[in-house]
Formats: structure tokens, sequence, C-alpha cells
């Protein structure tokens, strides 16, 4: 996977971006070294997702290792839009995407912006798709 500097707009309502907001928290917050509390929309969306699996392991397999490479903010307009941007490194677009597949799929029922952020290596082709 290749890592991108992008900027998505979406508008996945206000369930969603509460449990966005939670998996945000979760990559963030360590002690020691080892993530703390999965806030409770969210444990309880991995648990409805994954019945046979603890939170914390899904949490982590999504997410990965290292930081986050991603952020969340409002949009400036004040409507209930929802930027995510990348940070850092940068994030592989797939793996936003898983996450927004399993965190928050309401998402995808409306349409959602892709801006691509300066120091993106993308070829013209690879531009066009998005």
């Amino acid at each position: 996977m290749k890592r991108l500097h992008f900027k998505l707009t979406l508008e996945p309502g206000l369930k969603a971006i509460v449990r966005l907001a939670q998996l945000h928290q979760y990559t963030t917050d360590l002690v020691d070294g080892e993530r703390v509390l999965i806030g409770p929309a969210l444990r309880g969306r991995m648990l409805l997702n994954f019945p046979a699996r603890e939170p914390r392991d899904v949490l982590d397999s999504l997410l990965g290792e290292g930081p986050a490479g991603w952020n969340l903010s409002g949009h400036e307009d004040g409507r209930s839009l929802l930027v995510v941007s990348t940070e850092g490194s940068g994030v592989a677009f797939s793996a936003i995407a898983r996450i927004l597949e399993q965190v928050a799929p309401e998402a995808f029922l409306k349409p959602i912006a892709f801006e691509p952020l300066p120091g993106n290596t993308l070829t013209a082709i690879s531009r066009s798709l998005h």
C-alpha cells in the first residue's frame, strides 16, 4: 500500500462521526506503549461487526502499526461534514476506506470528495480515477 497525502470530505452522520472520533482518540491515546480505552459507541460497533473477537484486537489489526497518519476535523462551513486529512508520512487510501467500511459505513451513502494534497507522486491516470 502506498502512503499518500489527501483530504476526504464526507457526511457520515452524527453517530458515525462519534465512532470515528473515538477511533482517532483510541489511535492517539497511549499509556506505556499500550492503547487505552475504546469509546462505547465504537466498542458497540466492533462487537456488532465481530461478535467472536475482542474489539481491541479488531481495531489494532484495522489500524496497523505506528502513528495513524490521519486526522479529523469539521468542515469550515459549519455543516455536518467531516474532513479526514492525512498528516506525517500519510496513509494509504485503501486503509481509510477499510476504516470507513468497518467503523462508519454510512459515509458511503453520500458523496465523498477526494482532494490530493501536495507531495503526492500519483501518475496522471491515478489522479483521474478519483
